[in-house]
């Protein structure tokens, strides 16, 4: 009887497993992926509710050095972008433990003898927990680590799978991995502009 059951829980897994990769294969991959996922209060954020607006995706873990020293670049260009409603910035924790999230978001973690965050009030921070990063999201976007970006555009569509790497400064300077990244935004909003005062 038990192995019946277990054979029974196999198939179902597979099953379901196969769906989902038929569903993110299905998508039409120029656009982005239709996420629903919850923020810290439990808030269903769909990704439709952005239609509109350029929205730029953070992916994260705990523990991810790299996510960690680019967290304060990423800020900053929050911070340049903080008065423009029509851009919007939504980190992604990839843990597959909600409450590690949750402590990240209010603890931060330390590197180099001080507290850093990963991100800040300026993104809307969801998770794929209890998934973590085998959550389709991840598939659908070819995702193999992180640090991870997202450039998408107001119709859903995908501007940048792997924008240019926003650096920290040196020196005062911002780097040029930043400034490529805000402008591949500005532009895009610009050509926007301009095709709506045409219409």
């Amino acid at each position: 009887m038990l192995g019946i059951l277990i054979v029974l829980i196999s198939v179902t897994f597979q099953n379901v497993s196969a769906t989902i990769k038929l569903n993110t294969t299905q998508l039409d991959s120029a656009m982005a992926y239709p996420f629903e996922l919850k923020d810290r209060n439990g808030k269903l954020i769909r990704m439709a509710d952005f239609k509109g607006k350029v929205v730029v995706i953070d992916f994260w873990v705990n523990r991810c050095a790299p996510c960690l020293a680019l967290s304060e670049p990423l800020a900053k260009i929050r911070k340049y972008y903080e008065s423009n409603k029509d851009v919007v910035f939504i980190d992604i924790n990839l843990d597959d433990d909600a409450d590690v999230w949750k402590n990240c978001l209010d603890n931060g973690d330390v590197q180099k003898n001080r507290t850093i965050y990963y991100t800040d009030s300026l993104s809307i921070s969801l998770s794929t927990a209890p998934e973590g990063f085998y959550h389709p999201i991840t598939s659908y976007y070819s995702m193999k680590g992180v640090p991870r970006w997202i450039i998408i555009g107001n119709e859903g569509e995908i501007i940048a799978r792997n924008p240019p790497r926003p650096l920290p400064e040196k020196n005062g300077i911002e780097s040029a991995g930043s400034l490529r990244f805000k402008a591949l935004i500005n532009e895009y909003l610009l050509s926007h502009k301009k095709k709506a005062k045409v219409r």
